[in-house]
């Protein structure tokens, strides 16, 4: 029996796996073709993003400060790139193969005293000029000037306190939560810590971030040129809703921050017992009675509900929001949801939704006592209307939600 072979010349061998590697080029070329429109596509939905808070646009003298450093160091990086980049293109087309070159290496330099001592001095002085430029800066931002309004703040999982010692003399005369408000103009100190994990509290256009850490507390301060709303967030991971805990910053001209204060020292009253029946009265002690029943343990209500300042909290930051004057703020919920509606109306849809089954609007863990409970189990429709009428009474409105 005959068998018969083919054999191939070094030449075929050679074309075939030329060709083959050309396959793989252009499939590697595709490749990177899809890669670089993914990453542009990518990059234009997000310039087109609508963000609540804007590091490129700083409205404290804090924030301008940083902002200049941000570009100084910038630009400074961007000419060296330039430089860099320059010089390689001129070592290509100066040490390129031509056309009629013997095939040998240009002359190797080794050991170049000038060259060496160039660039080791070059990136020294550049570390030094950035060094004189930032380091009173940094040192700025972290000052606490004397006599400035003290406010502490504290992370929670997943939501922010504030507490006002408008005195200095040790107690708290206003806590709140979710808006950390306070005059235009002025510098505010801030000291800063956590009550669970670790959190970093930052408002971009006011200052630069600082952690909250768990039996630490960081000074840090704030400051705004205007009256308005500026929006924050928690920059450190802190567990399931670590990107729905958010910050929101009200600075108030002066008239409006007294008229706050003097609002926030007013205590709650409990509602009536003299009213028609099926009337708004009668919700709203209905409310009230629901709120003794399922939210007093945790919740305080200041002149009214206080047990949970005194007993432990079955969470695990051992505290939830003081709801004393829930209506002036203009967020709920770790500030993700706001409180009124565009036309100035209570936004109820979204305040039912939230005491109905918290966890479906926000990730929370309440088998390990990380956030809020759901009622879906325990409450009609009718129940979390009467609650929702009980919280509508806690405080008034302010321009604070203006």
């Amino acid at each position: 029996m005959r068998h018969s072979t083919v054999s191939t010349s070094p030449d075929q061998e050679s074309g075939a796996l030329s060709t083959s590697s050309n396959t793989r080029s252009r499939h590697s070329m595709r490749r990177t073709g899809r890669l670089t429109l993914l990453v542009l596509a990518g990059a234009l939905l997000v310039s087109c993003a609508d963000a609540k808070s804007d590091t490129l646009q700083p409205k404290s003298e804090l924030a301008r400060d940083i902002h200049f450093l941000t570009k100084f160091s910038g630009w400074l990086a961007a000419i060296i790139g330039l430089l860099v980049g320059a010089a390689v293109v001129f070592l290509i087309f100066k040490f390129r193969e031509r056309k009629h070159d013997d095939g040998s290496l240009p002359k190797q330099v080794h050991g170049h005293t000038k060259a060496e001592v160039g660039w080791t001095i070059a990136p020294a002085v550049l570390l030094a000029v950035l060094a004189v430029v930032s380091i009173p800066t940094i040192f700025d931002l972290v000052d606490q000037p004397e006599g400035a309004i003290e406010i502490r703040v504290e992370g929670q999982q997943w939501w922010w306190q504030y507490s006002y010692d408008l005195d200095g003399d040790g107690h708290y005369e206003i806590v709140t939560a979710n808006d950390i408000v306070f005059p235009a103009g002025q510098d505010i100190n801030l000291e800063i810590t956590s009550n669970d994990v670790i959190h970093s509290f930052w408002v971009p256009e006011l200052n630069g971030k600082k952690d909250a850490v768990p039996g630490r507390v960081h000074e840090w301060r704030i400051q705004a040129d205007e009256p308005g709303e500026y929006w924050g967030v928690c920059t450190e991971y802190c567990g399931l809703s670590h990107a729905d805990m958010r910050i929101r910053a009200v600075a108030l001209s002066d008239g409006d921050w007294n008229a706050w204060v003097a609002s926030q020292q007013v205590a709650a009253t409990v509602p009536g017992q003299s009213f028609l029946p099926g009337s708004e009265e009668e919700d709203v002690r209905e409310g009230y009675e629901l709120f003794q029943l399922h939210c007093a343990s945790c919740h305080i209500v200041n002149g009214v509900f206080e047990a949970a300042a005194e007993n432990p909290v079955p969470l695990l930051a051992g505290v939830a929001p003081n709801l004393t004057h829930l209506m002036s703020r203009t967020s709920f919920a770790g500030a993700i949801f706001d409180l009124y509606n565009e036309d100035g109306s209570l936004n109820e849809a979204d305040l039912t939704a939230w005491i109905r089954d918290a966890p479906s609007q926000k990730p929370l863990d309440p088998d390990n006592q990380q956030g809020m409970l759901s009622f879906v189990d325990s409450l009609n429709d009718e129940d979390v209307q009467d609650l929702v009428a009980y919280l509508s009474t806690l405080g008034d409105r302010t321009p604070t939600s203006s």
